[in-house]
């Protein structure tokens, strides 16, 4: 807080990966992955170590980005739907195909829902429009 009384808001801290960028916000994280990839398998270890590298990332409601992936490979698939999240993971898409693409994550044990809007999502996940 500052001597005037308001909550101050530090910068996200920034973590570049290979094919997704993660953005620690502290009290929450945002994912942003690259525009128009196929989400293998091995892009999905990459996604955990990265995550690894975020302290208390297991305590943190998760938004995902999926900016128009062209799609996510058969073992990436099985990876997301045994995957379970402690936190409530909103996932953004854009179209369509977003929208299909994330019906694998909605499967996961993990309490995910699908968006279209930034601002719905974090609303959902309890966190004021960042």
């Amino acid at each position: 807080m500052t001597t005037a009384g308001t909550v101050e808001h530090s910068e996200p801290v920034r973590h570049v990966l290979e094919h997704c960028e993660i953005f620690d916000h502290h009290q929450w994280l945002e994912v942003v992955l690259s525009a128009h990839h196929d989400v293998t398998d091995r892009d999905l270890s990459v996604f955990r170590s990265g995550l690894d590298a975020v302290a208390g990332w297991r305590s943190k409601p998760m938004l995902i980005h999926m900016q128009s992936l062209r799609g996510v490979s058969l073992e990436g698939r099985e990876r997301i739907g045994r995957y379970r999240h402690p936190t409530p993971i909103a996932v953004v898409g854009t179209g369509p195909v977003d929208e299909i693409i994330a019906s694998f994550t909605l499967r996961s044990p993990s309490s995910t829902r699908y968006f279209s809007d930034r601002v719905e999502a974090l609303l959902w996940l309890g966190i004021a429009a960042a």
